[in-house]
């Protein structure tokens, strides 16, 4: 079987975030049971070149052995003619606001008559249509001028589901979970009584994160410092939180690459994000799985991390909710915290357990 995917940010990309991290956890789980081939932009969202040394303009083998197509532009006429070259059983298209891969990927099923999924990753969600409003309602517009019946949709779960039928009245829809990086082993940490407090922050850099609440409470909080890692998405924003920092203990160490996330995030004694919403979170699981208790709000999949005793929920309505949950962590003694540390750790294992992604996945991977 093979499948053709279509997004502009594939590996060694990692600047555009959830989306591109999805796909290759989506690909390294299936990969001996399709045929994987990805077209992906030459450069990272930022523009900028990978690290990693990449061949353009022809097909190259990615590390889960799928075909990559590397271009500094992706055509309408340049798709046409690598279906036409492959000729896939499914056409899958990953995103929604994406011009060159989402609307070459519409002109190409009604042209050939593909098996045509589309996978949106949260961008249909309330808050991110509020962004550039006027925009995505024409973009969305022509979009629907486009789509007829034949085409199905992906959710990631039952409100990304509820999204894409308020948004285009869509009923042919799969509900698959996002596949998630595979959980590494569990370790201890130092406890953070007695000593700095070391908070992490990894995402986006963006208003929807809410960064700006992190540096104000560890500004108000001398116990703690905060390392950030993140592609910088909106500079005026970035601008406004690099004046906003008091203290010698926030660092921002720039991006880095997905593949080590967890190594990194082990080095940390709680990750913390204040996001307005999230459609799954890999930093969040990748933090849990690395054994690092988290700092979230509810706006996110991960709605019972209290319960199960693995971080805490921020309260966005409530001003000191942030400053209230670091005055807590700080008094808790290292039994309980070796203990957050285990439920997390439990939590992503029995996570990834329990989701059968062969059944769910069936509509893409038959």
């Amino acid at each position: 079987m093979r499948v053709f995917i279509l997004y502009p940010y594939y590996w060694p990309h990692f600047k555009a975030g959830g989306p591109t991290q999805s796909l290759f956890n989506l690909v390294s789980l299936f990969n001996h049971k399709v045929s994987f081939y990805v077209i992906s932009l030459d450069r990272d969202i930022d523009g900028a070149p990978p690290t990693n040394a990449i061949q353009s303009k022809r097909w190259v083998s990615g590390p889960n052995g799928e075909q990559i197509y590397f271009t500094h532009r992706i055509t309408i006429m340049l798709v046409l003619r690598l279906l036409y070259q492959i000729k896939p059983s499914t056409l899958y298209i990953n995103g929604i606001f994406n011009f060159q891969t989402t609307i070459s990927g519409l002109i190409s099923h009604t042209l050939f008559g593909l098996n045509t999924i589309i996978s949106p990753r949260g961008m249909l969600q309330s808050w991110a249509l509020k962004k550039k409003s006027f925009k995505k309602r024409i973009y969305l517009f022509l979009i629907k001028f486009l789509l007829n019946k034949r085409q199905v949709w992906h959710a990631t779960d039952i409100n990304e589901s509820k999204d894409i039928v308020r948004v285009f009245k869509s009923e042919s829809i799969f509900i698959a979970p996002n596949v998630p990086r595979r959980v590494s082993a569990f370790k201890e940490q130092e406890s953070p009584i007695g000593a700095k407090t070391r908070l992490v922050f990894l995402s986006l850099i963006n208003s929807n994160k809410n960064l700006h609440l992190v540096i104000n409470a560890v500004n108000e909080n001398a116990q703690f410092t905060l390392d950030i890692f993140g592609p910088i998405a909106d500079e005026k924003y970035w601008d406004f939180c690099r004046k906003s920092i008091k203290n010698q203990q926030i660092v921002y160490r720039g991006s880095i690459p997905a593949w080590t996330v967890p190594e990194t995030l082990k080095e940390y004694h709680f990750f913390v994000l204040p996001t307005l919403g999230e459609n799954f979170g890999h930093a969040i699981f990748d933090s849990l799985a690395s054994s690092l208790p988290v700092i979230i709000t509810r706006n996110t999949p991960w709605q019972d991390i209290e319960k199960n005793r693995c971080g805490f929920y921020i309260d966005l309505a409530k001003s000191d909710s942030l400053n209230k949950i670091l005055k807590t962590i700080i008094s808790i003694s290292n039994e309980e915290y070796q203990s957050y540390r285990q439920n997390s750790f439990n939590y992503a294992t029995t996570y990834w357990q329990q989701n059968d992604y062969y059944s769910h996945y069936k509509f893409l991977i038959g």
